[in-house]
């Protein structure tokens, strides 16, 4: 069900899945092996215009981190497919993330390795880290809970952990909206 939440802390007009404060979950990469970065035929993951500098400003830091496969598909074609609100970082054989690498078997991202090394202060595109979470519209007012068969594990793992997705995306959904926007939504939707 999609609520319709005017805050006071932000004037304008969300439209808001409730599933975000009634689903649990919880990433668990060690079963899931990072599916969000390899899902296969569905496009990359959504960009932001204003993050193409900002990752074209760490690229060096992240690139050390791919394979000479993605390296050479990012120095030759960019890194990026479609343009404007169509934007969308590129895939890899119509599959894996171009910016993901695998260890142990599991798919992940060169943001994040590189921002928990300190190497950089971006730590991944905003849709990524706040996936499953997808935010639409033109004034980025849109927020709802993209269901996918490969976070199944994710529903287990938060049903398990007690976490509902707001909860597990806190710091995300904080980055996107700031930390009264985040209180708001906490204490609109699940009376905290």
């Amino acid at each position: 069900m999609l609520l319709e939440y005017n805050s006071n802390i932000n004037l304008e007009k969300f439209i808001i899945d409730d599933r975000i404060f009634t689903t649990d979950f919880a990433c668990n990469v060690s079963k899931c092996k990072g599916a969000c970065c390899t899902l296969k035929g569905a496009g990359g993951a959504p960009l932001l215009e204003s993050e193409v500098n900002t990752i074209k400003s760490v690229l060096k830091s992240v690139m050390k981190y791919l394979c000479e496969e993605k390296r050479k598909i990012i120095n030759t074609t960019g890194f990026t497919d479609g343009k404007g609100k169509d934007l969308e970082i590129k895939s890899h054989n119509d599959e894996d993330c171009v910016f993901a690498f695998r260890e142990d078997g599991i798919a992940k991202c060169s943001f994040e390795r590189a921002f928990y090394n300190k190497e950089i202060g971006f730590q991944k595109p905003i849709s990524c880290h706040l996936f499953p979470i997808r935010i639409s519209g033109k004034k980025r007012n849109i927020i709802r809970y993209e269901e996918i068969y490969e976070c199944r594990d994710a529903l287990d793992e938060g049903k398990e952990k007690k976490i509902k997705m707001a909860d597990f995306l806190k710091n995300a959904l904080t980055r996107e909206y700031g930390k009264e926007f985040y209180k708001g939504l906490k204490e609109k939707f699940s009376g905290k």
